[in-house]
C-alpha cells in the first residue's frame, strides 16, 4: 500500500515535510514491495490492493483500527510499524476522526511510577517472559538459582502459554512450591499447592481506562467479597506484612492506591475530581469534543523527535520490551540489532519460508480469542460456553475439508512436531483455502482430549518486544 501510494503521488506532500522524518529512505525501502509481490505472499489479487489502497487514500476520514493480535508472527513488529505509516504519508491525521487507532491508553494520565514504583527496584534483576515458562520451570531455559516457588494471578498459562508439555511438567514438580490467586480452578490452577480465593469486578473497587473511549470509570464494589476472597490489593498487603516489610507504599488503601493512580493535575483531567468520579461512575477527559479532535493535526506524536518516525529514531537502542510492561524495569533488555525503517519479514513458518516443514503440516493455523471470551477467565462460564459452542471447534475451507474427508461435526485432531490437541470440525467458506482457525481461550476440558490450541504454538518471539508468535504455525488435521 505505501508502494502505490507513493508511485500514485497520493501523498500529502505538506503533512509529510512538516510532521514526518525519514520519507525519502521509506520511498528507497518500498520500491521492492510491488503489489505484484504482496499478492503472490497473501494470496490477495493485485486488482484488489489497488482497490484498497486507492478507497484509502481517497477517503476523508481514513482510520486504521488495529487492535490486537496482527503482530502475533515472525515480523509483527514491523508489521505495525508500516501500518503506522499510512496515515501520515496520506495526511489522515488532519482531519477528525482520521489517523490510527489501537487503544487511547496513552490519553489518560496514568501515573505509572507511582503505581510500579522503580525506584524501589534492585539496579539489575532475572527477568523471565512468561513465554517462556514451561522451559523456566523445567530447566530447559538455565536459571541459578532455579525457580522454586511461583505465585499466578490475574493469568492462566497452562491454557494459553506454548510448549505446554514442558510446563505440564515444570507444574508438577515436588519441589515447586505455586500459589494460585483465581475465581475459578482453571488449568492452572489445578496445580496450585495454595489456591487463593480473588474477588470479582463486582466486589472490589476500582478505577478504570477503556480500550474504545475516552471515559474514566469508577467500579463501586456491588456487594461485599463472598467467603474469604480478597483482592490483588489486600492480598499484597498481607504479603507485605508477612515477609516484614515496613515501607509504607505496600500498605496504602484501595482509596489512596486509586488516588494515586491518576495524575490529576494534568491538563485533560481539569475540574475532574475523585469524589466526582465515585459519585457520577464515569467522567469523560478533558480532551476537545469528538466533533474537533485531531490530536496529531499539527504533529505531537510520542516520540524523541515529535514527529511520525517513518525511519525510526529508537532503533538505535535495539530490541527492547516497553518498560511498562515490565513494572518500569528497564534492565536485561534483549537490544539486538534493529532495522529503523519498516519491512517485510516472512512468517518462520509457511510453505514459503518453510517448505520443507510444509510437506508435512501445510495448513497455517491461526488461533484468535473467541468471540465470546475476552480471555481464558471466561472459559467455563455457561453463558460464554452458549454462545462459542461446548467444545473447541476449528474452521476449515471446505477443499481442505473434502481432501482430508473430514465434514460438519467431524472429530479431528490437529498436529505438528510439538504435540497435537483434539477439536470438532466447523466447515466454512469464512476461512481461506490452507488456513485453519483455533479461537482461543478454552480449557483443556472443553477439548475432546488433551491441551488446548496453543500446545502447537512455537515458542518463538516476533521481531520487537518479544511478542508472542500465536499466529505463524504451520499444522495438519486429520480425523480423529
Amino acid at each position: 500500500m505505501i508502494h502505490i501510494i507513493i508511485k500514485e503521488g497520493l501523498i500529502d506532500r505538506d503533512y509529510i515535510d512538516a510532521h514526518t522524518v525519514g520519507f525519502a529512505e521509506l520511498s528507497e525501502r518500498v520500491e521492492q514491495y510491488t503489489p505484484e509481490f504482496a499478492s503472490a505472499e497473501t494470496g490477495i489479487p493485485v486488482e484488489d490492493i489497488y482497490a484498497l489502497t486507492r478507497e484509502y487514500a481517497s477517503t476523508t476520514p481514513a482510520v486504521v483500527r488495529i487492535g490486537v493480535a496482527v503482530e502475533r508472527h515472525a515480523g509483527g513488529g514491523q508489521t505495525v510499524r508500516a501500518i503506522a505509516c499510512l496515515p501520515a504519508l496520506i495526511g489522515a491525521w488532519k482531519h477528525v476522526g482520521g489517523g490510527l487507532l489501537q487503544l487511547p491508553i496513552w490519553a489518560f494520565p496514568v501515573n505509572w511510577g507511582g503505581m510500579m514504583r522503580p525506584d524501589l527496584q534492585p539496579e539489575t534483576m532475572r527477568v523471565i517472559n512468561s513465554w517462556q515458562l514451561g522451559p523456566a520451570l523445567t530447566g530447559d531455559l538455565p536459571l541459578d538459582p532455579p525457580i522454586r516457588s511461583l505465585f499466578v494471578y490475574n493469568a492462566n498459562p497452562m491454557a494459553m502459554v506454548s510448549q505446554q508439555d514442558k510446563l505440564e511438567q515444570g507444574l508438577a514438580r515436588d519441589d515447586l512450591f505455586t500459589v494460585v490467586s483465581e475465581h475459578f480452578i482453571t488449568d492452572t490452577a489445578r496445580y496450585a499447592d495454595i489456591l487463593l480465593p480473588a474477588t470479582t469486578q463486582l466486589e472490589q473497587k476500582d478505577i478504570m481506562f477503556s480500550w474504545g473511549h475516552l471515559y474514566l470509570s469508577y467500579n463501586n464494589p456491588a456487594i461485599e467479597p463472598l467467603g474469604e476472597a480478597v483482592p490483588n490489593t489486600e492480598l499484597f498487603r498481607r504479603l507485605a506484612r508477612a515477609l516484614d516489610i515496613d515501607d509504607p507504599f505496600f500498605y496504602r488503601s484501595d482509596d489512596e492506591m486509586i488516588e494515586q493512580s491518576m495524575d490529576w493535575a494534568s491538563p485533560v483531567m481539569e475540574g475532574l475530581t475523585l469524589e466526582a468520579l465515585k459519585e457520577k461512575g464515569f467522567l469523560r477527559l478533558q480532551v476537545p469534543a469528538a466533533g474537533d479532535w485531531a490530536p496529531h493535526r499539527d504533529g505531537n506524536f510520542p516520540t524523541p523527535t515529535g514527529k511520525c518516525e517513518f525511519k525510526s529514531t529508537l532503533a538505535e537502542t535495539g530490541n527492547f520490551v516497553v518498560p511498562l510492561f515490565r513494572q518500569g524495569y528497564n534492565g536485561d533488555q534483549a537490544g539486538e540489532p534493529v532495522d529503523p525503517l519498516p519491512h517485510y519479514i516472512r512468517p518462520n513458518e509457511s510453505p514459503a519460508s518453510a517448505p520443507a516443514l510444509a510437506t508435512k503440516y501445510p495448513l497455517s493455523l491461526i488461533s484468535p480469542k473467541s468471540h465470546a471470551f475476552l480471555n481464558s477467565n471466561y472459559g467455563n462460564l455457561p453463558a460464554q460456553l452458549a454462545q462459542a459452542g461446548e467444545e473447541q471447534a476449528v474452521l476449515l475451507h471446505p477443499d481442505d475439508a473434502t481432501d482430508r474427508g473430514i465434514e460438519e461435526g467431524t472429530p479431528i485432531r490437529v498436529f505438528n512436531d510439538r504435540g497435537v490437541f483434539e477439536a470438532f470440525a466447523t466447515v466454512s467458506q469464512d476461512v481461506m483455502r490452507g488456513v485453519v482457525v483455533a479461537p482461543a481461550g478454552y480449557w483443556q476440558r472443553s477439548n475432546r482430549r488433551g491441551p488446548t490450541v496453543h500446545v502447537l504454538t512455537p515458542p518463538a518471539f516476533a521481531d520487537l518486544g518479544r511478542a508472542p508468535t500465536f499466529s505463524d504455525v504451520l499444522v495438519e488435521v486429520a480425523r480423529s
